[in-house]
């Protein structure tokens, strides 16, 4: 496993609770939910877009207002799911950044997670001060939890707009 993933894990347990993410609720989808995949699931709005805002979006370089040159992707919630959801993978041949239903083959998780091959890009966040992945510690940095209780699920769910 990458050094950075596991000091990104080790680090950052606080992250979820100021970002207004919720873990979804044992028992708390509606009636019908089976044939509702996002019965449930989180909310792009509200769980996913504030976390992309805040750790990728936030500072100059990255992928908010004023991006570097080579940036190509804004993260701000007004764009994001557009930007993201069905859209071919730039840096990743055959992929696509979210592929509604499918976390293995989305990007965007293989990024948050550190888990990108040369030629891929950088893993994401950024450190804004040194243009590389934030060090474990970081306020920028993603907590495990994030991916695996808010971003996976709302793919799962099909990535909607909600």
């Amino acid at each position: 496993m990458n050094a950075f993933v596991v000091g990104v894990g080790a680090a950052v347990v606080l992250f979820l609770g100021g970002t207004g993410c919720q873990e979804p609720q044992a028992g708390g989808a509606r009636a019908g939910a089976a044939s509702d995949p996002t019965a449930g699931a989180p909310s792009f709005r509200r769980d996913v877009a504030p976390v992309l805002e805040r750790s990728c979006a936030g500072a100059r370089g990255c992928h908010g207002a004023a991006p570097t040159d080579g940036v190509a992707l804004d993260l701000r919630p007004g764009a994001a799911h557009g930007e993201l959801v069905g859209k071919a993978a730039e840096m990743r041949r055959g992929s696509r950044r979210v592929e509604p239903g499918d976390p293995a083959a989305s990007f965007l998780i293989a990024k948050v997670a550190g888990n990108v091959a040369r030629g891929e890009g950088k893993a994401m966040p950024l450190d804004p001060n040194t243009g590389w992945p934030v060090h474990a510690g970081s306020p920028r940095a993603l907590d495990p939890a994030f991916v695996a209780t808010v971003l996976t699920p709302w793919i799962k769910a099909g990535a909607p707009n909600n």
